[in-house]
């Protein structure tokens, strides 16, 4: 709306570290001419059509890779605040914010700092340790000792315990606890996961 943007050019004009170069809509011409200003920084006010103007930020970083962006009225709700990240938005302002957050949140994203809702931040480390978790099993496999990755070769191979410590020389109650080792670093629960580990390794 014309109305909000002008109402937002206005309120930010003359406030120290900004100039407004421009306030228009996500349009084509819109975008062209943000392309055009070369800004360091594009407040995108994604309100009640937040789809259309997730696509339209998409096409303004693909413009101009280097610009930072900041979603404004955005509902404080996880899956939406992932959603502009996603798009390319460094930072964000909720729907109840004043002034005096509008502009910290854009000087933050020039200097690459972000401020958000503790819950946002909690639901972030969640995602991120969820994804880690997803990553890290097969990396945990250059952390086994030579014996243990020999040990693991010898259960895929389809050996016992006993078998393995014939071979080995050493006791079968080793062998298990090098294998209770194994399990807890790969962190899986049975020999058949643990395997299926080795090989989804050896196949990257």
């Amino acid at each position: 709306m014309r109305l909000v943007r002008e109402g937002l050019a206005a309120t930010l004009g003359g406030r120290e570290g900004l100039v407004v170069a421009d306030a228009v809509d996500l349009g084509p011409p819109g975008i062209a001419r943000i392309t055009d200003a070369e800004p360091d920084v594009v407040l995108v006010d994604v309100g009640e059509t937040e789809t259309d103007t997730v696509s339209a930020a998409r096409l303004i970083k693909s413009a101009s890779p280097g610009v930072k962006l900041v979603a404004f009225g955005l509902d404080e709700v996880d899956d939406r605040v992932f959603a502009c990240a996603a798009a390319g938005f460094s930072g964000y302002v909720p729907r109840e914010s004043d002034a005096d957050d509008l502009h910290r949140a854009l000087v933050d994203a020039m200097e690459g700092r972000m401020h958000c809702a503790p819950h946002i931040a909690a639901a972030m480390f969640n995602r991120l340790a969820s994804l880690l978790r997803e990553a890290d099993p097969p990396c945990s496999l250059l952390y086994l000792t030579s014996r243990e990755s020999e040990i693991l070769a010898l259960v895929e191979q389809g050996r016992s315990n006993k078998e393995i410590a014939r071979q080995l020389g050493i006791s079968a109650a080793t062998v298990k606890n090098h294998m209770h080792d194994i399990l807890q670093k790969l962190r899986v629960s049975r020999r058949g996961q643990a395997v299926a580990r080795l090989r989804e390794f050896r196949d990257r």
